[in-house]
């Protein structure tokens, strides 16, 4: 795993999800059912997998109203999504029309049994808010310095939105409208909480299986276009 360097994550600096925000808090919606206008998977005929939908209202994600209300960050993992391009577009009001999707792949879909045992596809939905990592980041960058263990490294690995997150096998992105690079916004790890508070929460990909992997989510904020992929080690 490393740290992403091919393109600055925006905003610049980075954000751990916090599940346990303060009432004065902007927060924003992990997992759980959600009502989004066209995100359904046209492979499964069934709602796209929510993971997290980002509040434009949050000023600190420098996300504008005036393109979208929000930025859901959608993925499925009983088709063939994971074996290719997957870019949408999010309106204005939050709603999602899908761009790219990878051809069929029926032998090497995972189906609706998921890609682990006990995969349900339905996680608890979480309103979360976002913590400064900058300081966090900056320690982390010292231990490595100074040949620290490598699970000093690992503790900066979770879920991220914004700056430059730990990825496995990084890739490159570019808008399929435009074609401009699109930076970095988020990746999401295994854990379906990232958090001690709720230990009984499920895997959202492998993590039973004894591998990591995250789904890293680009984002074009000229045209609007989400795209998704999972990195794994």
């Amino acid at each position: 795993m490393q740290k992403e360097g091919g393109s600055t994550g925006n905003p610049e600096w980075g954000y751990k999800l916090n599940f346990s925000p303060s009432p004065g808090d902007i927060t924003h919606d992990f997992c759980g059912a959600a009502a989004i206008s066209g995100a359904n998977c046209p492979n499964c005929n069934k709602p796209l997998l929510r993971l997290l939908s980002l509040s434009a209202k949050d000023p600190r994600l420098n996300l504008s109203e005036a393109h979208t209300s929000a930025v859901h960050l959608l993925y499925c993992w009983t088709c063939s999504i994971p074996f290719g391009e997957f870019s949408y577009e999010v309106d204005r009001d939050g709603a999602v029309q899908i761009l790219e999707l990878p051809p069929r792949q029926p032998d090497n879909e995972f189906g609706p049994a998921g890609p682990y045992e006990g995969y349900t596809g339905r996680f608890p939905h979480h309103r979360v808010g976002l913590v400064p990592l900058k300081a966090l980041e900056q320690q982390i960058l010292v231990v490595m310095q100074e040949g620290g263990a490598e699970a000093d490294y690992e503790a900066y690995f979770g879920h991220q939105v914004g700056g430059s997150p730990f990825i496995y096998n990084p890739q490159e992105r570019s808008c399929p409208r435009c074609s401009k690079a699109m930076p970095l916004l988020a990746s999401i790890c295994d854990n379906a909480s990232d958090s001690d508070d709720f230990p009984v929460d499920p895997s959202l990909t492998f993590a039973d299986s004894g591998g990591g992997v995250q789904i890293v989510f680009h984002f074009c904020r000229d045209c609007s276009i989400v795209s998704a992929y999972h990195s794994c080690d």
